[in-house]
């Protein structure tokens, strides 16, 4: 453990968001410790033609059933408006102490209280970003309409094996490659500038539409890092501006492996991607020896990293760069990570069981339930990407109770998970080319099918972060 002074850290109630009148338009945009480690096996794939939705519906069947196509495609690839939805298979095991699953969160956007300006605020449309790996590009998703609104290379070169993203309370993603590299991309066309020579904005309009590195005028920077590995990626809140109602002077946190003694964290001007400060953290375990495989950030902007696989390490460095390294408990096999909205980290265990962390406590709980990607949502509730299975755990925050399982059609088994700002589910194949789209109350599904070998988790639509930036009670 680093020498420091731990400064006290409050465990925050949670409850449903604070809302601020422009904001809230801008967040809408807002075997035994071998898995295959995730870059090593993966598969070229080509671009997605076409990007059929599919639907289905219905807690109490067996397993996941035929999916009914919705609606077709136009000439560009991109899913039509038109669709159906089938009565089916989505089936939903319970923990049997419950006596069966409760949800009482609703599907109209999370708007309404008052403002930083004393205004409400509406939601006006909501991104999720899926890295397609071994494309090289990272795909927007339209989280109302599942249609695919832009996809973009992330590196000048090309490749890199895109993986994590992270969303800031802007919308603006950040893309970090395994083999190298940070990406930002603007959510908001208004905010891409005219830099390419041409007249009008040039960017994607969808999944068959990638534009060539410099033609592309909304990605906004590129920071050029050549590392063993590079993975984790999480944007702070920033400040809020109470004219503008807006987050500024938000950084970006990036975790790297340099060798096999040391790891690096560094911090990024997410304006403008210089790099700020780094951290280096000597004799952290995980594979690779060391390697910060996910990261995310709690209420007061410290990041949260943790090393990939069994026998591995969790850190934390602060604000003023400070930082702690705790050893995972015997039996927790560490891939994603969340903060919830009370401080609580989470390690999303691949065996075993998946665990929580009290920080202020120092102490571990643990849950009978094997996963991977993991993300709580509006009601306390963890969402869990089931390990080896199509599927996706939900599991009490507080009580640790597993709720229930339900099984989706994702076409690689069930990676990447993330809320929206509506409450959905989401839930990302590793490989193929689906991401799921579930409602937690009725447990109805529809599926995107027009990824390329996704491989993506973190905080794929913002919601984790403005999760722990603004919880009341």
């Amino acid at each position: 453990m680093h020498a420091s002074s731990r400064r006290p850290r409050a465990l925050l109630s949670h409850a449903a968001l604070a809302r601020c009148g422009a904001l809230e338009i801008a967040l809408g945009l807002a075997a035994a410790c071998a898995p295959t480690p995730d870059g090593d096996t993966e598969g070229g794939g080509s671009q997605g033609s076409t990007a059929p939705v599919s639907t289905s519906a219905g807690p109490g069947s067996t397993g996941p059933g035929t999916d009914a196509t919705a609606g077709g495609t136009d000439s560009g690839g991109e899913t039509s408006a038109s669709s159906s939805v089938t009565t089916g298979a989505a089936g939903v095991t319970t923990d049997a102490t419950t006596g069966g699953v409760k949800y009482d969160v609703g599907f109209e956007p999370t708007t309404g209280g008052e403002g930083c300006d004393g205004q409400g605020g509406e939601l006006e449309f909501s991104y999720i970003w899926i890295a397609n790996s071994p494309e090289g590009t990272v795909s927007k998703l339209d989280t109302q309409t599942l249609e695919e609104v832009g996809r973009y290379q992330v590196r000048p070169q090309g490749g890199g094996q895109p993986s994590r993203t992270s969303v800031s309370l802007s919308g603006d993603v950040v893309v970090a490659s395994r083999d190298g590299g940070v990406t930002k991309i603007f959510a908001r066309p208004e905010d891409c500038p005219d830099v390419n020579g041409t007249p009008g904005l040039q960017t994607s309009s969808g999944a068959g539409d990638v534009l060539p590195w410099g033609e592309e005028e909304c990605v906004a920077w590129y920071a050029d890092y050549s590392y063993v590995s590079e993975r984790a990626v999480a944007w702070t809140s920033g400040q809020l501006n109470p004219q503008s109602c807006q987050y500024e002077d938000a950084k970006v946190w990036v975790g790297a492996t340099v060798d096999q003694v040391n790891i690096e964290i560094l911090r990024l001007d997410g304006a403008s991607g210089q790099e700020l400060d780094k951290v280096v953290i000597p004799g952290t375990t995980g594979y690779m020896s060391r390697s910060p495989y996910g990261g995310a950030v709690d209420l007061e902007g410290d990041f949260w990293a943790v090393n990939g696989y069994c026998d591995a390490s969790l850190v934390e460095v602060r604000d003023d760069l400070t930082y702690d390294v705790i050893a995972l408990p015997a039996g927790l096999c560490a891939y994603g990570i969340a903060v919830d909205s009370k401080g609580m980290v989470w390690i999303g265990g691949y065996q075993g069981t998946t665990g929580r962390y009290n920080p202020e406590a120092q102490t571990w709980d643990f849950v009978q339930a094997q996963g991977l990607g993991i993300q709580e949502d509006a009601e306390g509730r963890l969402w869990l990407g089931a390990y080896g299975q199509n599927g996706v755990y939900a599991i009490d925050g507080q009580t640790l109770e597993v709720l229930s399982y339900t099984p989706l059609p994702t076409t690689g088994q069930s990676k990447g998970v993330s809320v929206d700002f509506y409450g959905y589910v989401w839930v990302v194949s590793d490989g193929g080319n689906a991401a799921v789209r579930m409602d937690p109350e009725t447990f109805q599904y529809e599926v995107y099918s027009g990824l390329s070998d996704p491989y993506s988790y973190s905080d794929m639509t913002g919601w984790g972060l403005k999760n722990v930036s603004t919880p009341q009670g």
